[in-house]
């Protein structure tokens, strides 16, 4: 390796490397990218694998080709690298290259997004790959595959067999729920849970879980509702069999993460409209009305809207931007106060169209509209070059970057989803960050957004777990 092991690198190195499977449940920003091909050179080394197959979220599977391999990976060791890109599939460059490192007589590397080894020609040159050559497979935010009756999840599960060696690598392996790390580690092996006495996905939700049964109020339909987890000392005890847990607070010295929120008021036109949303929302809680969290999620979806300038029609066809926008102008300020880069983290795309407006020609994007080239171009302007701000979705951008040049991390909206704000926080908090992050929140004064933020910051799923008890006290 070009770079040097930390010591709970050199000492998980030595405990698994040659290990069939092992799980990495490292925070982010602790090195787990670093473990993945250093065990891939002591494989490679040994002569036990001559192939790596790695599947990680668009985007992020291009920074293992851009950065990550050739950042860490020692030059003088030879290898072939191609990574996968589903728009230039059907090229003859693309099939050349293709066909090129997986007959190299070199290691090789195969880099592809989890989309698009769903594609039909990315299967086939997965399988290919993989019955070719002997592989290290490679899972990059395994929580992809947490869900056991997606299609997704059961392709990737029955493809591992085909790998002596899996490796699965991600911060927050049970950020929703304990259930979501069933398939993850089934992807290791395929008969784990079998051999502990879980013949199946249901049998093992049911051991951890308390289950009710519930009415759907408008559809009158029964329906189990997990209200809660029991025996998950027993899950720890079993899962620790096949990973490692490692923290920042463990292992690195880093430099503190330091939160402030930032306040505004709306305006009044918001105002006005947001009492109108808040009085309906509190109606419904009172009608009688089975409350579930999705329910909860979109009435709370639409208020945030409000707070962020702006008033969806119920069709959604259209949007009124209201007059005045106070959440913009307090970020304007607050990006004054900054020293050095900024990351800005904005839930809707409308909010990165008005922030990128804004602070154009200083800023970079990164979200869904954005294409891998242009998004590989946008972070090595901010992390390399003169781009003094990165916006951003969490959705596209909060996994598997290195955005250590930023000193300033500001959320203008939060998603309700927790591994998106865990996830985020951490592209600047990792290893090379050799300076305190400040992290401010613009909160909407006498609104959701304060709870909100309190929420994630208590490490709380909202998108999951919100009920209505405590969504009146929101309100």
């Amino acid at each position: 390796m070009r770079t040097p092991p930390l010591a709970h690198q050199q000492e998980e190195l030595v405990r698994s490397a040659e290990l069939p499977s092992r799980a990495l449940f490292w925070e982010q920003g602790t090195g787990k990218t670093w473990m993945a091909l250093a065990t891939a050179a002591w494989l490679a080394r040994k002569r036990l694998i001559d192939g790596v197959l790695v599947l990680a979220p668009n985007g992020v599977h291009e920074n293992w080709a851009s950065d990550e391999i050739p950042r860490h990976w020692d030059p003088e060791q030879g290898y072939r690298l191609h990574c996968y890109k589903t728009s230039k599939a059907g090229s003859k460059a693309h099939r050349e290259a293709l066909a090129d490192v997986t007959g190299s007589p070199q290691l090789a590397f195969l880099i592809m997004s989890y989309d698009g080894f769903m594609t039909a020609a990315g299967k086939a040159a997965a399988k290919e790959f993989l019955a070719r050559r002997r592989c290290l497979y490679v899972l990059d935010e395994s929580a992809r595959i947490k869900n056991p009756s997606a299609k997704r999840t059961k392709v990737v599960v029955a493809s591992a067999k085909h790998a002596p060696y899996r490796r699965i690598l991600t911060g927050t392996p049970v950020a929703n729920s304990p259930f979501d790390v069933y398939s993850q580690v089934k992807f290791l092996d395929e008969e784990f849970w079998k051999a502990r006495g879980f013949a199946s996905a249901e049998a093992f939700r049911t051991h951890f879980g308390i289950w009710e049964q519930a009415v759907n109020g408008a559809t009158g339909q029964r329906f189990n509702r997990c209200v809660a987890y029991r025996n998950l000392n027993q899950l720890h005890d079993i899962v620790t069999a096949v990973a490692s847990r490692v923290t920042k607070e463990q292992v690195l010295d880093l430099p503190p993460k330091v939160y402030t929120k930032r306040y505004f008021d709306l305006s009044p036109a918001q105002a006005k409209v947001y009492g109108e949303l808040r009085k309906d929302f509190v109606a419904f809680l009172d009608s009688g009305e089975m409350v579930t969290a999705p329910l909860v999620v979109v009435r709370l979806l639409r208020l945030q809207q409000v707070t962020c300038g702006y008033l969806p029609a119920d069709d959604c066809e259209s949007v009124t931007d209201f007059p005045e926008n106070p959440r913009l102008k307090l970020l304007l300020e607050t990006l004054e106060d900054c020293e050095g880069k900024a990351i800005v983290w904005a839930r809707f795309r409308r909010d990165v169209d008005k922030i990128c407006s804004a602070l154009y020609p200083h800023a970079v994007r990164y979200d869904g509209s954005v294409g891998d080239e242009d998004r590989l171009a946008a972070r090595r302007r901010f992390q390399d070059g003169d781009a003094k701000y990165f916006v951003a979705n969490p959705a596209a951008a909060g996994e598997g970057l290195t955005l250590t040049a930023a000193r300033s991390v500001i959320y203008y909206s939060n998603s309700f989803n927790l591994t998106h704000r865990l996830q985020s926080e951490d592209r600047a908090h990792r290893i090379g960050q050799g300076e305190s992050v400040r992290y401010v929140d613009l909160v909407a004064s006498g609104t959701v957004d304060n709870h909100l933020v309190a929420a994630l910051r208590r490490k709380h799923n909202v998108a999951a777990q919100v009920t209505g008890d405590e969504v009146r006290q929101w309100l």
